[in-house]
């Protein structure tokens, strides 16, 4: 394909397409918060061996008190890209989760265990508790997301490595090797601190307004050293990512039609890190650097998304696909799509609303 995502495509498959894509930016959003939320509070409690100060409004009591919140939101928010991913790659979608067996199906337990992690994290009897214990729930919270994100990685690439389905089904083996699942998953591990540090950074603006000053420049430092290190981190492993692809895959990387995408991806990455330098230095979170990261990081998520599935349309005999999507089209479940997803936007706006009101009252 020659031309720019999403143009070229018969109508059907375009909007599938876009769909799949838009859907999949709101979960990854609210995925990278659980993910790296999850690590850095697993970190940070081996950092600070005290017991936490659950009465200001830092990184780590912020985390803590919305990542149950974040993680309905991320499963929430995934439901529409699944649907989606179905309907546009169905055979090799399926083909991969038949292939996993077991190993795939434990996602649900895994999360529904991380889940409740989530909430233990969040007590305050946990956060004033033996040190051992808060470990525990926090490396096995992370642990969880963590599996979560490796099943998906290890899914998606054996969805697109047609040559194994044979070999892995006549040895019923259940793991997939490739060389490139490390890389890939530290690239998305690593690109998520960025979104953490966005969305956290608008959180710690509106609860520090009325705390010491010297707390709120404290703040702004770390947020801004998480956004610098993680992005860094980011470009590092997406160019071994890159150049561990099969040559194949690198040139769809790179071909016409992810390759605006991936200068949209660029250049957010150097609007953050210029956002994120200003606020280290300037030790003060405001509107407009909050403002420039969010611009930034919505930029190279989009960016990276759009070359995942370049590189996802090169790997298969996607025309083929074409007459199922149409006949998708033709069932009628859009609006259904669009009325749920009209009443899900406005419960997860409730219920945020009704977290940050119990927030601003327990900092009251």
């Amino acid at each position: 394909m020659n031309t720019v995502f999403p143009i070229g495509f018969p109508a059907p498959t375009a909007l599938y397409l876009t769909l799949f894509v838009t859907t999949l930016l709101l979960h990854v959003v609210f995925m990278n918060y659980v993910l790296a939320g999850t690590a850095f509070l697993a970190l940070a409690g081996l950092v600070k061996r005290k017991p936490a100060d659950t009465g200001n409004a830092t990184i780590s009591s912020i985390l803590r008190d919305w990542m149950p919140f974040a993680v309905s939101a991320a499963i929430t928010m995934g439901v529409a890209p699944i649907l989606f991913v179905q309907i546009l790659y169905k055979e090799n979608f399926y083909t991969a989760n038949l292939l996993l067996f077991h190993r795939w199906m434990s996602i649900v337990p895994v999360l529904i265990v991380g889940f409740y992690l989530t909430y233990l994290l969040k007590s305050n009897k946990l956060a004033t508790g033996q040190f051992a214990l808060r470990i525990v729930v926090g490396f096995g919270a992370a642990a969880c997301f963590g599996f979560t994100a490796l099943s998906w990685t290890e899914n998606h690439l054996l969805s697109l490595d047609r040559a194994v389905w044979t070999d892995m089904y006549a040895k019923g083996d259940i793991f997939y090797r490739s060389r490139v699942i490390l890389p890939r998953l530290a690239m998305w591990f690593c690109g998520a601190f960025p979104t953490l540090a966005t969305l956290v950074a608008w959180q710690l603006f509106s609860t520090q307004k009325n705390a010491p000053e010297p707390q709120r420049q404290r703040s702004a430092r770390h947020i801004a050293l998480i956004a610098a290190i993680g992005l860094t981190a980011f470009v590092a492993s997406a160019i071994v990512y890159f150049w561990m692809m099969p040559p194949e895959s690198r040139h769809a990387a790179i071909g016409p039609m992810s390759k605006p995408y991936l200068f949209v991806a660029g250049c957010g990455v150097v609007i953050q890190l210029a956002a994120w330098h200003l606020v280290f230095h300037r030790r003060r979170l405001t509107c407009v650097l909050l403002q420039l990261a969010s611009f930034g990081a919505l930029g190279t998520i989009l960016g990276t998304l759009i070359a995942r599935e370049s590189i996802r349309i090169s790997a298969i005999d996607f025309e083929r696909l074409y007459s199922q999507h149409a006949d998708a089209a033709t069932k009628g479940g859009l609006l259904v799509f669009v009325a749920f997803a009209v009443v899900n936007a406005a419960a997860i706006a409730w219920c945020f609303r009704l977290v940050r009101r119990g927030r601003v009252r327990q900092l009251d």
